[in-house]
């Protein structure tokens, strides 16, 4: 995933800019907003799937949420033959196995309800657009062939393939479940569902939650 995540802190830094005239505006009313807080996270899901995630969350009046956010992630093609066979091979003893796999950025804006759990858990469920870059991946047979050198050795793949990148809308649904355990720090953990032209994942992620967290001190006596 290296190619994918080489710049993930422009993206960020692009989170950031487009949110700030919203806070500067909800800055001038009286606490509008409960929580506010940066998510860094990573996960996995369908097609078995990587991601890692970036995003800004806020809740208002502790009831509703809205979530800016950027996701990158690699996984296998949805058209992947039934009887692919991936290059295998090894270099020094060592065995290795290339296997074909499609990428994908997502960048959402969401909204949706805030839950209250408990003094310092809450969750949010949540819905809205997306916009989708991702590989289409095309498949053509090809015959396998062997090669060796003295410690190395590969045998490729059963088909060829050619990649195209494809851009398009699609609907975001998220819901996730956090903890405070610092008033400017948490964790959270949550499930995810992109549909979208391209390909559809589903997944799981686990997140670092770092900002305003709205955490309730425990009463005495």
């Amino acid at each position: 995933m290296n190619k994918t995540l080489k710049k993930p802190g422009l993206t960020f830094n692009l989170i950031i800019l487009l949110c700030l005239p919203f806070l500067h505006a909800t800055a001038q009313h009286e606490k509008p907003v409960s929580r506010i807080y940066l998510e860094a996270g990573a996960g996995g899901g369908t097609f078995n799937s990587a991601s890692a995630d970036l995003g800004l969350k806020m809740i208002f009046k502790n009831k509703w949420s809205m979530n800016f956010s950027y996701k990158t992630m690699e996984m296998d093609p949805k058209n992947l033959p039934s009887d692919y066979q991936p290059e295998t091979g090894y270099i020094l003893l060592i065995p290795y196995t290339y296997t074909i796999q499609s990428k994908m950025d997502i960048i959402s804006l969401t909204a949706g309800k805030h839950f209250v759990l408990g003094r310092n858990t809450w969750s949010t469920l949540e819905g809205g657009l997306s916009y989708v870059k991702g590989e289409k991946v095309n498949f053509q047979h090809a015959a396998q062939t062997s090669t060796s050198f003295i410690f190395i050795e590969s045998t490729s793949s059963n088909y060829s393939t050619t990649k195209e990148n494809k851009s398009t809308a699609g609907v975001m649904l998220q819901a996730d479940i956090n903890w405070a355990f610092a008033s400017f720090m948490g964790l959270g953990a949550g499930v995810y569902a992109n549909f979208n032209s391209v390909q559809s994942p589903i997944g799981f992620n686990i997140k670092l939650l770092v900002g305003k967290m709205g955490r309730v001190k425990k009463r005495k006596g």
